[in-house]
């Protein structure tokens, strides 16, 4: 896994905080496999929350936690 794909994936779902389909993440990221494993940590660590299997956002635990280290 890579963290700085992983921390770039939670980054843009916490700066924009709205669903994102995963295709919208991989066209930002630039990298399929990296980008669906990120989400797939980040779902299990309970950061992300999936829609369905095509859209996530950030969970409100992610967000809090964003806002406490600001």
């Amino acid at each position: 896994m890579n963290s700085a794909i992983t921390r770039g994936v939670l980054q843009s779902l916490i700066v924009e905080d709205r669903p994102w389909t995963v295709e919208e993440l991989i066209r930002e990221k630039g990298n399929r496999i990296e980008v669906e494993d990120a989400i797939a940590y980040l779902h299990a660590a309970g950061l992300v929350n999936r829609i369905n299997k095509r859209v996530v956002c950030a969970s409100r635990a992610a967000i809090r936690a964003d806002e406490l280290n600001t």
